[in-house]
């Protein structure tokens, strides 16, 4: 039987109720291949950028593409960047994408009343519990909420911890902690070093399985 806990479990045992982006410190970048179906797709590359101050920048770049027959018949970009300050607490969020030609953002600024959120999905303030969907951060799992890093769209999450599985990838064999994330339009499954906390792996069940299989990343 899988076993499942409980958000508020979740937030007080499975990581430090003060956790945030510090603890992700020593992370320089972080480069995934991106299957669907198990075909090869793109790849997602997250970069770590920490300034004297402690403060953080995180950039996000995302490029995959469909085929069928040879020919691409689907085309996805998307680049975001997030930042924090030296308390681990977000600051600003921008993005930009071409869903095959349709152009989506997002952009959120932290503000006296709350997050000022303008994205395609959602335009006003607010005010509760959130991370941004890109998944690095292990705090995804002790959040109500994740907003779309490509449409600022808001979606509440129930968070159930699955498994420990010692879990290969990128020529190592991983200590992992094995999460399922669900809610509306929202089915994943995530894959977190239980030593550096960072994400190791991710399986994305939407139009299809998709995959995202770390091939390499460098520590600071």
């Amino acid at each position: 039987m899988k076993k499942i806990i409980s958000f508020a479990f979740l937030f007080f045992v499975t990581f430090s109720s003060h956790a945030h982006v510090g603890h992700h410190k020593n992370l320089k970048n972080l480069k995934f291949d991106i299957y669907r179906n198990g075909q090869y797709a793109g790849f997602h590359h997250i970069n770590f950028n920490w300034k004297t101050d402690e403060s953080l920048e995180v950039e996000n770049i995302i490029d995959f593409g469909v085929k069928k027959f040879g020919i691409t018949f689907y085309k996805y970009t998307s680049k975001g960047t997030e930042k924090y300050d030296a308390k681990g607490k977000m600051t600003s969020f921008s993005s930009k994408t071409d869903d095959n030609g349709r152009e989506k953002f997002c952009n959120i600024t932290l503000g006296d009343k709350g997050y000022y959120i303008k994205g395609t999905k959602f335009d006003g303030i607010f005010n509760k519990p959130f991370l941004i969907s890109s998944y690095w951060n292990h705090d995804i799992v002790t959040v109500p909420t994740q907003i779309s890093g490509i449409t600022c769209k808001k979606t509440d999450q129930k968070v159930n911890f699955l498994k420990e599985e010692n879990f290969e990838v990128a020529g190592k064999i991983f200590e992992t902690k094995v999460f399922d994330i669900k809610g509306e339009k929202l089915d994943t499954q995530i894959w977190f070093d239980q030593k550096t906390r960072m994400i190791v792996h991710q399986v994305l069940n939407k139009k299809g399985k998709w995959e995202y299989k770390l091939q390499e990343y460098n520590l600071n």
